[in-house]
Parts: structure tokens; sequence; C-alpha cells
């Protein structure tokens, strides 16, 4: 089986775009009530399956630790702001560490 890799900048293209559905999908989910509005349920799951696709694309140029990482923590970040901002739900002083530490954990496997 061949697996054809792609270039680093396209790899990280592949990734922001699955950070960025992923975020909107779960936006969406919460806009749906626990799927009560079905339309922005519907479209919030599909835009998920589109994040973990685009996700797949993304390991093809980098190592999945790092895709992974990156994704998940960029997605627990922009999240959080985005229900801080958009639903006025707060982040204690210990929320706002623990981002930070995922950030760092990050930033940390992606120099390893």
């Amino acid at each position: 089986m061949t697996i054809l890799l792609l270039p680093q900048s396209l790899a990280f293209a592949w990734l922001a775009l699955a950070v960025v559905l992923e975020v909107a999908g779960t936006y969406l989910l919460k806009l749906s009530d626990g799927m009560k509005r079905r339309a922005q349920g519907a479209l919030g799951i599909l835009l998920v399956i589109g994040a973990f696709a685009a996700l797949a694309q993304a390991i093809r140029g980098m190592d999945l630790s790092v895709a992974y990482a990156v994704w998940g923590g960029a997605g627990l970040v922009i999240t959080a702001i985005i229900g801080m901002l958009a639903f006025g739900q707060r982040i204690r002083p210990s929320g706002w560490i623990g981002m930070a530490l995922v950030v760092a954990g990050v930033v940390a496997l992606k120099l390893v």
C-alpha cells in the first residue's frame, strides 16, 4: 500500500480547516438545544464529520500526535472562548490555567 504524503503547508491548511469545522459544528450543536432544532443539529453533525475528514487529510503530511494535539487543543481553547462570548459561560482562573497548559503542551510536542 502506497501512502501519498502532503507538503507541510497543505497539511497545516487541512488542519486549520479541521479546527474551523469542529468549532463551527460544536457551536451549532449547542444552538440545536439538544437536537430540538434538528436543522442546526444535523448541520453541526455534518460539520464535525467534515472536521474528521479534514483531519484525515492533515495527517497525511504531519505526525499524528502533532495534528491531533493541535486539533484538540485549538478546538478546546476556541470553543471555550466562544462559550464565554456567545453564551455567557464563565471560565474560572483554573480553566484559563488549564487552557494555557494545553497550549504549552501542544507547543512542546511540536518542538520535540
